[in-house]
């Protein structure tokens, strides 16, 4: 993948850059960093919505590009990724978002000098997704608590950051109502009942390093799921420091499987997230494990913490 010739290095890189999320410190930075490097065919494309990294990244394959290097937060490398599955076409991430949930799972560099070497090492790592109605996610779905959570937190989170997630959360502990929902997992019915939460998960990490699924793995093939029924600050309290020792389960409000096929049926139409983005309302998520289907410029899995 590096094929280096006179000091130069040949492979074609495709930068796709998410300029609502990148500063113009961290463009020079990065320019910079592929030049010292040695990279000599390095072509950007700009987006202003992580949505649009799915169309940038399907052209910069189209102009055979070695690897795409999605710059931006978790909604562009999962719009990103979704362009790359099955291709063999490695994702190379730059963070540069509020909470970089994959970078941060996967162990890649914040500092663009550090994300080229990375790049330049060659080190791939090949790791599951998954599917939700169509759409390719890499970290998280979720509705209910989670979603309406990160709705909330939208307006506030390029001014706030974190904090903006932490406010959110609180505002919905305290008043968020149970919903009637049915979980299908493989073929059965794994809850049915009323719940605040359903999360379903490839990688397990929540916002602030928090593991929603301790056993999740992007290599094993499994989806992990979780049904919230807590209520009120009190429950959701107790959750969380369960959740910060890894035991949810014995908060007495998680309810935690894994498979392969998920099906989750409301009671109405609910809001429902991808990855950190709100995708709409829908009665019912279909969701599905796509066993190794995305290679990832990544430290090997032991250098992960």
């Amino acid at each position: 993948m590096t094929d280096e010739v006179v000091g130069k290095i040949a492979m074609k890189v495709g930068v796709v850059a998410n300029t609502k999320k990148l500063p113009t410190w961290m463009v020079r930075d990065l320019k910079k960093a592929f030049d010292e490097a040695g990279f000599r065919h390095v072509r950007w494309s700009t987006v202003e919505k992580g949505s649009d990294a799915k169309a940038a990244a399907e052209k910069a394959i189209e102009r055979g590009v070695d690897v795409v290097m999605a710059c931006g937060g978790d909604g562009t490398v999962r719009a990103a990724a979704e362009a790359l599955v099955h291709t063999g076409v490695p994702l190379a991430v730059m963070p540069a978002g509020t909470a970089n949930l994959f970078a941060s799972a996967m162990n890649i560099p914040r500092a663009p000098a550090e994300a080229v070497a990375l790049l330049h090492s060659g080190s791939l790592r090949t790791i599951d997704t998954a599917t939700c109605n169509g759409m390719t996610f890499q970290i998280m779905a979720g509705a209910g608590f989670d979603a309406a959570m990160i709705d909330a937190a939208d307006d506030d989170k390029e001014r706030l950051g974190p904090v903006a997630y932490l406010r959110a959360g609180v505002q919905q502990a305290k008043g968020r109502t149970p919903f009637e929902v049915r979980v299908d997992v493989d073929g059965e019915t794994m809850f049915e009942g009323a719940a605040t939460c359903v999360l379903v998960g490839n990688i397990g990490t929540l916002r602030a390093g928090l593991r929603a699924f301790p056993d999740a793995s992007p290599t094993d093939g499994l989806l992990d799921i979780g049904v919230i029924t807590a209520t009120g600050l009190r429950e959701w309290g107790r959750l969380m420091i369960t959740a910060v020792r890894q035991r949810q389960q014995w908060s007495g409000h998680a309810h935690l499987a894994q498979g392969h096929d998920v099906e989750v049926t409301f009671d109405s139409k609910h809001r429902f997230e991808l990855d950190g983005g709100v995708k709409g309302r829908s009665k019912k998520l279909r969701l599905a494990v796509d066993p190794a289907s995305l290679v990832v410029c990544a430290p090997p899995e032991s250098a992960n913490p």
